[in-house]
């Protein structure tokens, strides 16, 4: 059986292309990588590299030996992070949020939830979905996308809307409703793990000024004692 560490040295030759930057890459001396590559070829009975005086180069098979390495090395890591997320599943179930809003209800609702259920934080990213309700790094996830396939079922519970706050004195504060051309040219105070809500007032609204705070305690305190205007997606229907 081939060792990983052998494998992790291809690999990492094919990136550096040089024994010296590898070596230093791996934090291992160059003899060490030049006996790994030829215990390597020796096992496999192929010609990995090819060698020059002042110069070595992977070979057609070695480069596709550096390839399969690679995916190989992957699938390994993917198997122990499915089977340890799995063994946590069964103690504890973690739900995911690509959006802010049930993130601050699950908090709020912190209380009265299971001592199994897991929140986890902070958001994650639209493509990570996938890869985590797969490798079981989480139980469940809410998103604003319906992904339907052979392991994953998506189901609707609700929609989430954003909410401004204006200062009392300001004119569009007294009007029952507002829309984003009519927020032009103002600043605002916003968390910087809005989710999906950043592109969109940046696209609707691009005149104003977004003054994104990435810490919710130093939000709360800016929208508590100031009078600047802030936007905020925690209302859910």
């Amino acid at each position: 059986m081939i060792e990983n560490y052998l494998l992790e040295e291809l690999i990492t030759f094919a990136h550096e292309h040089t024994l010296a930057k590898t070596a230093a890459a791996l934090n291992v001396t160059q003899p060490t990588i030049t006996r790994g590559m030829q215990k390597l070829e020796t096992m496999l009975a192929v010609r990995l590299f090819d060698r020059q005086p002042n110069r070595i180069t992977l070979t057609p098979t070695g480069q596709l030996a550096a390839q399969e390495a690679e995916q190989l090395l992957t699938q390994q890591r993917t198997f122990v992070t499915k089977i340890q997320n799995y063994e946590q599943s069964l103690v504890t179930r973690t739900v995911e949020t690509t959006l802010p809003g049930p993130l601050a209800l699950l908090t709020h609702l912190k209380t009265v939830l299971p001592n199994t259920l897991r929140v986890r934080q902070p958001l994650i990213a639209d493509d990570q979905i996938t890869e985590h309700l797969i490798n079981r790094q989480a139980s469940f996830i809410f998103s604003n996308q319906e992904i339907l396939t052979a392991g994953i079922e998506s189901r609707f519970i609700g929609t989430e809307n954003l909410v401004v706050h204006l200062q009392r004195f300001m004119y569009r504060a007294n009007q029952p409703s507002i829309t984003f051309a009519e927020l032009k040219g103002i600043s605002f105070v916003v968390l910087s793990a809005i989710g999906i809500w950043k592109d969109i007032i940046q696209q609707a609204i691009p005149d104003a000024k977004f003054l994104y705070q990435p810490q919710r305690t130093a939000f709360t305190e800016i929208t508590k004692y100031s009078d600047f205007p802030y936007l905020v997606d925690c209302k859910i229907n």
